[in-house]
């Protein structure tokens, strides 16, 4: 053949036309193939800016197989080159746009050239598979020499080539660390032989999936290396797709599983673990093999289990549960693609808050549903009761004890644990607020395991973490009444089997719609950097301040200390004080102890409030506040919706997230959502319905207020600023008040809630204060004329009384907290017993009228309220301690005196 001929027969061949067969084999198997949403689209919008070049991770017929039926199925670019299979692959068994009529093949690289230069797009696989005895580890070189091929191209073009990386996944087990015999005959998991990869399809493929990376602009790449050679820019170009391909996997599987052997020995050749083990030999007494065998004990207790087979029964049992009791779960799918972003980069750290022992499988579930592997979740120790216990760890807990008080190892194993999951790439959840809020309102943040996570994230600053704040949300709660029966003074239930059997009633009940909503992600680096900036800047106002006096640059005034909440102190443990002995063991990741803790603190206050922020606003939780905030006994059903309609524009203006069977298209109000969270509240015996004429009308039972009042919680941080001003404004009832007394009594009453409400951290006190009375005046509820703020009439000035009522509870419950300081003049006592003699003399109040809303009795409002007497100097008491009487009190009359200053209060 002459050599012009072998150029004419050299143009690539067409793409693939299956033969009737192959078209059968395709939509029986090929149509379950779960495709990436985005992945589309973003073939679509590379296909009209240059020409896209398909990559993979692995030889595979089945894997061509497959990208060919999707790309006919979504009319994306064709492929007319594949390497290493053979350009025959393009017709296999029958039809195909010409065949190749020559003996000799021509070199790929020609190949590949002709194809992308004629605009038609390839198909390049990055790696062979392992042959028989290889591991999987002894990878092959990717083809370089067909990169280089496309760097050449793209040098010469100026329309871009997009390569797609494209990731086949036929089993949802991660890879193992540790090889067997069935690896090396048949190759492992995540590098299948022809035989494992025929049977993971089989089994595997109505589950199968197809992911996307972001396109990689080969373009772009170049003009950032332009000075390199062709040869080297191919290897980078390699090496960044097969690490996209890789974490692309690893998102969707986890990371490589260690054996729960490797794990435990590994931890304990750690060389901290290590160091503590001698020391608490020494301490004790004891041989070291024998502490070594109490820390196995320790990781044994602790470790999770996960395992994919567990997940996947778990996710089908979730499927039906989920279904069966709510009426629908609503993501925050915008949020689900911000995490996967995060998860490409590094190791997630997932914080929900935490209102139901469901909240322990919801967003597992929800991950898994989106193809992303769940989190290992950090849960208490009381769950870890046989059989819960087992099945949970396998599907990803790890259990942790409530305290580390008086234990010397323990912490040290946690925080050693802790750092290995972020090391090995596991996402961890944990809630921040410790336990379960019982009153509908985020519990403050605890620093305890958060402190574990920064300080790993510090010594391991090449390993990228984020944080992700996640909203729960819950139109009616499964443990509504042990919550009740817990804040009204009775015992809390130990979790146990019979527990666990009776809550299979919650079948027979329907809980309305449960909402996942996904905060700003917030990187760990600009975290950090943060921190540095303030320290350093903190350093030099300590040097000038030196200078100034003439002591040393770097002193320390004498007795400085973080004003970190203990639990932060707590957190690092009594072993690690220890090891904080000197200035360079204080540092860490160039951030002194001091600064540290205050990292802590200013993550877990962000977490918490861009969870308040993307909470849900629930029809259920809407009607409640609207029939809390009527002061009669009923409420005809015109008046809640007037006054749904009302607290629902206030919280649009505040950019609130709505629920969408809330309003309509148009923003206007869906009157059959009051009706189906009033049928949600009925079925639930919460409120009670009267018929008196056309018109019903709707009231809360006085022993279900404090039920009920849970879901108006679930709102209350958004009007908590407007509330706090207007029961200031309202003191007196006079119709005006200056900017200056206004402004010293919010203040005061926000240090009285401090304990109670959480607030902005990014903002000053006048901030807020200024941003409340702005709002307030935009909506028309007061005008500020000079320095006097003024309540207006009508409509919108009636809503400072609707705000000021929001406190009522609230104000009662202190009222309660004074008058049960007397009971401590005659002795201290334990905090059991103040609350249940606290909330006797509070039935008596209720009873006489002094405490007119049900819902003040109630312990958990009483706890902050404790901590707010013990600021103003009333009661004394540490953690674990007795309640005595403060040092501000000699007598009754100092107890009224407070009382007198409240009292205005009341009357708003």
């Amino acid at each position: 053949m002459a050599e012009s001929e072998v150029e004419n027969e050299a143009v690539p061949s067409g793409p693939h036309r299956p033969s009737r067969l192959l078209a059968w084999i395709y939509r029986r198997f090929f149509s379950h193939i779960k495709v990436d949403p985005d992945y589309r689209r973003g073939i679509e919008e590379a296909a009209k800016e240059g020409t896209v070049v398909y990559v993979m991770r692995a030889i595979s017929i089945l894997d061509f197989l497959c990208l060919d039926f999707l790309l006919k199925k979504f009319g994306l670019p064709l492929v007319h080159f594949v390497n290493d299979l053979g350009l025959g692959i393009l017709e296999p068994f029958g039809k195909g746009g010409r065949r190749l009529r020559f003996r000799r093949q021509i070199p790929e690289e020609e190949a590949i050239a002709k194809t992308v230069e004629s605009g038609h797009s390839a198909l390049i696989f990055l790696r062979r598979r392992p042959k028989f005895g290889e591991t999987g580890r002894e990878k092959s070189k990717p083809p370089s020499d067909l990169i280089r091929e496309l760097v050449r191209i793209q040098r010469k073009r100026e329309e871009p080539i997009f390569l797609i990386p494209s990731v086949f996944l036929w089993t949802e087990s991660a890879p193992n660390a540790q090889r067997g015999i069935t690896d090396l005959f048949f190759g492992p998991v995540e590098w299948p032989g022809r035989i494992r990869r025929f049977f993971q399809f089989i089994f595997n493929y109505q589950n199968a999936q197809i992911r996307r990376s972001e396109p990689f602009n080969l373009k772009r790449f170049i003009e950032e290396f332009e000075t390199e050679d062709d040869t080297v820019i191919a290897d980078r170009v390699a090496f960044a797709l097969l690490r996209k391909i890789e974490r692309e996997r690893s998102i969707v599987l986890g990371p490589t599983k260690k054996t729960p052997g490797r794990l435990k020995e590994e931890l304990l050749r750690s060389p901290r673990v290590r160091k503590h083990i001698e020391a608490e030999a020494k301490a004790t007494g004891r041989s070291i093999a024998r502490v070594e065998r109490q820390a196995a004990k320790i990781i044994d207790r602790l470790a999770a289990k996960q395992t994919s087979t567990v997940i996947r029964y778990f996710s089908f049992f979730l499927e039906w549960f989920f279904h069966r009791i709510y009426d629908g779960i609503v993501v925050d799918k915008e949020g689900i693609e911000r995490i996967r972003d995060a998860a490409r980069e590094g190791a997630v750290i997932y914080l929900p808050s935490h209102k139901s022992h469901i909240d322990y499988l919801v967003l597992s579930y929800v991950l898994y549903r989106h193809s992303m592997m769940p989190p290992l979740i950090a849960a208490g120790e009381n769950l870890s009761f046989f059989p819960a216990g087992p099945i949970l760890r396998r599907g990803g807990a790890f259990f942790i004890r409530r305290s580390f008080k008086g234990q010397t190892l323990y912490p040290v194993i946690v925080d050693a644990y802790m750092r290995k999951l972020i090391l090995e790439g596991y996402g961890i959840e944990f809630f921040l607020e410790g336990g379960r809020s019982r009153s509908g309102k985020l519990l403050a943040p605890k620093f305890g395991l958060l402190s574990m996570v920064v300080d790993a994230a510090l010594m391991l600053r090449g390993k990228k973490v984020s944080f992700v704040p996640i909203s729960i949300g819950y139109e009616r709660i499964i443990e509504e009444q042990s919550y009740v029966r817990e804040l009204s003074g009775g015992e809390k239930q130990k979790e146990n089997v019979g527990g666990l059997l009776k809550s299979t009633t919650i079948l027979r009940s329907r809980y309305g719609r449960l909402f996942v909503q996904f905060g700003e992600v917030m990187s760990f680096d600009d975290l950090f950097e943060e921190a540095k900036r303030r320290q350093d800047e903190e350093a030099a106002r300590r040097g000038e301040s030196a200078k100034m006096r003439g002591a040393p640059a770097g002193a320390m005034p004498s007795g400085s200390e973080s004003a970190g909440p203990e639990e932060a102190k707590a957190s690092t443990g009594a072993a690690e004080e220890e090891e904080d002995k000197n200035e360079d063991e204080n540092m860490l990741g160039g951030l002194t102890l001091e600064a540290r803790r205050a990292l802590v603190q200013r993550i877990a206050h962000r977490v918490t409030y861009e969870i308040n922020s993307v909470t849900v606003v629930t029809p259920a939780a809407l009607v409640a506040s609207s029939l809390f905030a009527h002061r009669r006994r009923g409420m005809r059903r015109s008046e809640l919706e007037q006054m749904c309609a009302r607290l629902l524009l206030k919280l649009e203006r505040q950019g609130a997230r709505i629920a969408t069977t809330i309003a309509r298209v148009d923003g206007s109000l869906r009157t059959e959502m009051i009706d189906e969270a009033l049928e949600l509240f009925l079925d639930a015996k919460l409120i009670q319905r009267h018929q008196a004429g056309e018109e019903a009308i709707y009231s809360i039972q006085d022993e279900r207020r404090l039920a009920l009042e849970y879901y108006k919680n679930n709102l209350i941080h958004f009007f908590v600023p407007s509330a706090l001003v207007s029961a200031a404004l309202r003191v007196g009832g006079k119709a005006s008040t200056s900017l200056e007394t206004l402004r010293a009594r919010v203040q005061e009453l926000s240090r009285v809630f401090k304990y109670e409400f959480m607030y902005r951290v990014d903002a000053s006190f006048d901030e807020i204060f200024e941003e409340a009375l702005e709002r307030l005046r935009l909506d028309g509820a007061i005008e500020i004329t000079g320095d006097r703020v003024e309540i207006t009439t009508g409509t919108e000035g009636a809503m400072i009384a609707v705000y000021a009522h929001m406190l009522s509870a609230y104000f009662e419950a202190y009222l309660l907290a004074l008058r049960a300081t007397a009971l401590l003049l005659e002795e201290p006592m334990n905090r059991k017993e103040w609350f249940k003699r606290a909330l006797q003399l509070g039935q008596r109040m209720y009873l006489s009228g002094e405490i007119v809303h049900r819902e003040a009795l109630s312990q958990l409002k009483l706890e902050p309220a404790l901590k707010t007497l013990r600021d103003y100097g009333l009661v004394r008491f540490d953690h674990g301690d007795p309640i005595s009487i403060g040092e501000s009190v000699k007598g009754r009359e100092d107890i009224y005196e407070y009382e007198a200053r409240l009292a205005p209060y009341m009357r708003t």
